[in-house]
């Protein structure tokens, strides 16, 4: 049982709070909560990590894409509960199927969630969902829960806590991308969706029939599930929810005729890249290459490797070492040895000994460092700064100090290892990529893979992404979603 000391102060606390608060009213119920962040700083928070974002995930360079996007996105916004908003919608180029919303009114889709949709409507449903995140202020409500209980936003390295006071990772950006929204949240982010897409004319029965297809892929494959369902908690109703929710809608307009849009959506997704891009990077032959910055780097023998737009990081399972690949952020011509002294006058960070070198022909430096992380660790590290076309890498290799000698050589090997890619066959590599293909009468999905002849993509994954049977007889001209296979 609480002390009456706790209890009194805690209740003089949360009445500060309720009156510091008075005025702060949920756009959407129009109840009174208790919140700590204004709309002004709530605008703040998205301003800051929008870029931030971009910087992690990568814009999908497309502007038709990203136009049609933002339209349709508008257009629902505009019939929301907070149409004063500026509202920003980017597709990022992010091999995962997943869509987010930022406080604020930026709102994501990756390329990958858009392959997995079929009309109009469906983007319609899940943007309507992203934007009643936003609306209902739940990230804020998270948020201010957080800094409530003294917890804050426990904001980490995107990374890892090793890395965290070393680079300017996207850590306000993706620290809001772990909030996670409780079933309550998810639920009202559903209703709003289908109240807002309905209002846009889109037929609101397409919301669960999406939601149906993650279900349908969790069902049927080993792998585990899409980070949109991961990241978006899952009632056991939620479908059965969704498509009560829109037959009400449709009932009480029995004569309006509703907006699906299946031609119009698929011309518009027909081209983009599915699936990771090679062109950024890979592992082959014990190399990691990547072909656009036209470099390569030797990891070491079974380690994982993660990488994303702005860097690559390997490891191996023991957590206990890590090695991370990254530009630079310097002005040009800055010289690899003026980096790395820069680089020593960070807090918590000293240069031990290094000098300048040549590394497969490139200038370069090579040190050691002793370094503290956040939590008052000890560290030592191997920096590799090195200059390839134009540009100056950063790779730092960090382990607790007690295991520097045990991981030493494995760090000299690896960083030396990074030199210019030759390999015209890896150089020239091309992503798979969605295009649409017209079926003939009586041709089945299942022939039309067989034409593809694309070996990284099965008919049945093919049969998930146009939820349409594989040996079913096509109407002819029906408009069906392959994978064109890329030069690998």
């Amino acid at each position: 049982m609480l002390n009456k000391k706790w209890s009194y102060s805690s209740f003089l606390f949360l009445l500060f709070l309720f009156v510091l608060t008075d005025c702060a009213r949920n756009p959407v119920t129009g109840k009174r909560q208790i919140v700590l962040i204004s709309e002004r700083q709530e605008i703040a928070y998205g301003e800051e990590a929008h870029p931030q974002v971009l910087e992690e995930f990568g814009r999908v360079e497309n502007s038709n894409l990203q136009n049609y996007l933002d339209k349709v996105g508008q257009k629902l916004a505009a019939l929301s509960h907070r149409p004063q908003l500026e509202w920003y919608f980017t597709v990022v180029d992010v091999p995962v199927v997943n869509a987010f919303a930022l406080p604020g009114g930026y709102i994501y889709f990756t390329r990958e969630i858009l392959a997995y949709m079929n009309n109009e409507a469906e983007l319609a449903s899940v943007l309507g969902h992203e934007i009643g995140h936003v609306t209902a202020r739940h990230a804020v409500s998270q948020i201010s829960k957080s800094q409530l209980f003294g917890a804050g936003l426990g904001l980490g390295s995107v990374f890892s806590p090793t890395f965290a006071q070393l680079s300017d990772a996207a850590q306000l950006g993706v620290g809001l991308l772990s909030l996670r929204y409780g079933r309550d949240d998810e639920r009202q982010s559903d209703e709003l969706g289908i109240q807002y897409m309905s209002a846009a004319g889109y037929d609101p029965r397409e919301m669960s029939k999406f939601f149906l297809v993650f279900q349908q892929m969790r069902e049927q494959s080993d792998q585990s599930v899409p980070s949109w369902l991961s990241s978006h908690p899952e009632p056991p109703d939620r479908i059965s929810a969704t498509r009560q929710g829109a037959q009400a809608i449709v009932r009480t307009q029995p004569d309006r005729s509703w907006t699906i849009g299946r031609e119009t959506f698929l011309r518009q997704i027909s081209g983009i890249v599915y699936g990771k891009n090679p062109r950024e990077g890979f592992e082959s032959e014990g190399w990691f290459s990547q072909p656009d910055l036209r470099f390569r780097i030797r990891f070491p023998e079974g380690w994982r490797v993660q990488n994303s737009k702005r860097s690559v990081v390997s490891g191996p399972a023991s957590g206990d070492a890590a090695i991370q690949l990254t530009l630079a952020k310097a002005p040009r011509n800055t010289s690899p040895e003026e980096y790395a002294r820069g680089f020593a006058e960070q807090p918590g960070v000293q240069l031990l000994e290094g000098s300048s070198n040549r590394i497969n022909g490139n200038s370069a430096f090579l040190g050691v460092y002793r370094l503290q992380d956040s939590q008052g660790n000890q560290l030592n590290g191997l920096g590799a700064f090195i200059v390839l076309d134009g540009r100056l890498y950063e790779i730092l290799a960090l382990t607790p100090s007690e295991k520097f000698q045990q991981y030493y050589r494995t760090f000299e090997n690896s960083l030396t290892s990074f030199s210019t890619l030759r390999d015209q066959r890896i150089l020239n590599v091309q992503p798979d990529r969605l295009e649409l293909r017209s079926a003939r009468a009586g041709q089945t999905l299942r022939r039309i893979a067989e034409d593809v002849n694309n070996p990284r993509v099965s008919v049945e994954e093919l049969s998930r992404l146009n939820r349409i049977d594989a040996d079913q007889a096509l109407a002819a001209g029906t408009l069906v979603k392959v994978i064109e296979p890329g030069q690998r």
